[in-house]
């Protein structure tokens, strides 16, 4: 398995804003890469060398820095810097004036509109540019300007697509980062039986399992303790012990279960769904959700855009009532699941 890396292909560059952000060390950084292209490159690629190597820096700034992501500063109404991927509605205007709005697709549970302000000329790629124009999925990092009502305004300092690359020598790889990042039950090698299971068609029998006892299979399965559940905590579940591609990740867990037995939305996830947030914050590979039923895309969305985060990408998987009831009968643990959930519910005179 290669070692990757998510990088940003930048085609807007504000190189003044960068630097102001930045401050000296990270300007004096960016200066010496510059000095270190050589004299004979010519001037059009030298130009895209600088652009990358703003863009290195600014990211490994948001890193160091744990800049939050957009949806992190809305939910929090607080910061001046976000780094993100971020979905642009399509910019039909952005040919026709040298200064062009960007709008944000609304976010789930954030009441207030974004814009993203930017200069047309500054975008130097033609792929960007129309990119935008058609709208989609876009690396940003971008600095809060105003508000103008219920319209929040950012400039940004750095657009481009998110891109894999090979960590040792940086070769693009040409595949979609969310296919790569977005991992599923059966990627794990500790989970990989269930492929041998059908998908059960409902998820009614979870119902029956209460969240500490899904948690007790997953410690079961993966032979790690389950310690009991305290109000400050990050995730639900923690492992260093998951395998994917023979190589070996650590993962948070966020678990539900049947007390809202419903599918899943953001209201699933605390206030303003700042479990997703204290989940992101885990020092782990991979970010986990699993529910007793149904989760629906807004969660999944939310989910990705953290775990997607340009400055420190991980991976992440949802696991659906469906697939936790198929893990269950993989592991031959459903039966006992049922029962075991049923006795925590008695009195503690008549447990046995």
């Amino acid at each position: 398995m290669k070692e990757t890396t998510l990088i940003v292909d930048p085609g807007f560059v504000h190189h003044r804003k960068v630097e102001a952000i930045l401050g000296k060390i990270g300007t004096e950084i960016i200066n010496q890469q510059i000095v270190n292209i050589p004299l004979q490159t010519p001037n059009w690629r030298k130009e895209v060398l600088i652009d990358q190597a703003y863009s290195r820096i600014t990211l490994d700034f948001c890193r160091v820095n744990e800049i939050k992501t957009l949806q992190q500063v809305l939910l929090d109404e607080c910061g001046q810097l976000f780094c993100s991927i971020v979905n642009i509605l399509p910019c039909e205007k952005i040919y026709d004036y040298n200064r062009a709005i960007l709008e944000c697709k609304s976010i789930e549970g954030i009441d207030y509109k974004v814009e993203f302000h930017i200069s047309s000329d500054k975008v130097r790629s033609e792929t960007l540019k129309s990119g935008l124009h058609g709208g989609g999925e876009f690396a940003m990092v971008a600095q809060y300007h105003t508000r103008e009502k219920d319209t929040l305004i950012f400039h940004p300092l750095l657009i481009g697509y998110p891109y894999l690359a090979d960590s040792e020598i940086g070769d693009l790889l040409w595949k979609k980062y969310t296919n790569f990042y977005q991992l599923h039950l059966e990627d794990f090698q500790e989970f990989e039986i269930v492929k041998k299971y059908p998908l059960p068609d409902s998820t009614k029998e979870m119902r029956h399992i209460s969240e500490r006892t899904f948690k007790k299979c997953l410690g079961n399965i993966l032979a790690e303790s389950t310690p009991k559940d305290w109000g400050g905590e990050s995730s639900d579940f923690f492992t260093s012990h998951l395998h994917v591609r023979e190589l070996r990740l650590s993962a948070a867990f966020i678990l539900k279960g049947p007390a809202k037995y419903s599918p899943m939305t953001l209201s699933h996830l605390g206030k303003k769904n700042d479990q997703i947030v204290r989940l992101s914050k885990e020092p782990v590979d991979i970010l986990i959700i699993q529910h007793c039923h149904t989760i629906l895309p807004a969660v999944i969305e939310t989910l990705k855009v953290f775990a997607t985060q340009p400055s420190n990408p991980r991976h992440y998987c949802v696991i659906d009532g469906r697939e936790s009831l198929r893990m269950l009968k993989a592991f031959n643990l459903l039966d006992w699941a049922i029962k075991e959930s049923a006795s925590s519910k008695l009195p503690r005179n008549k447990l046995s």
